[in-house]
């Protein structure tokens, strides 16, 4: 059985970053979603509820590449890429989240 991998406090709040700004993503989509929703009540408006503004847009794809290079900086963690070396990454992954949740509170 391998030995238990170490998760580098560095790696954990990188995680925590990311976990961060895939919230962030999730956020933004049902501000707008609710906005929408109060702006266009009506059934029959399911149309102009689907039709983001260019600054709704514009914010969701900054918000979706921030969290997009965050989780390529996580995968290409050291740690990750040994893990990965080693057959291990989905052990290393649990054990990232387990590290950012308990550092979370």
């Amino acid at each position: 059985m391998p030995d238990p991998l170490f998760i580098p406090n560095d790696l954990v709040q990188l995680q925590r970053r990311r976990i961060t700004a895939e919230t962030a993503v999730a956020q933004h989509i049902a501000a707008v979603d609710r906005f929408r929703r109060e702006q266009y009540p009506a059934p029959e408006q399911t149309q102009e509820r689907a039709r983001w503004s260019e600054e709704e847009r514009t914010k969701l794809e900054e918000l979706r590449a921030e969290r997009d290079q965050l989780g390529r900086d996580v995968r290409q963690h050291p740690v990750m890429v040994q893990a990965r070396i080693e057959g291990r990454f989905w052990t290393a992954w649990d054990a990232l989240q387990a590290a950012a949740r308990d550092q979370a509170g």
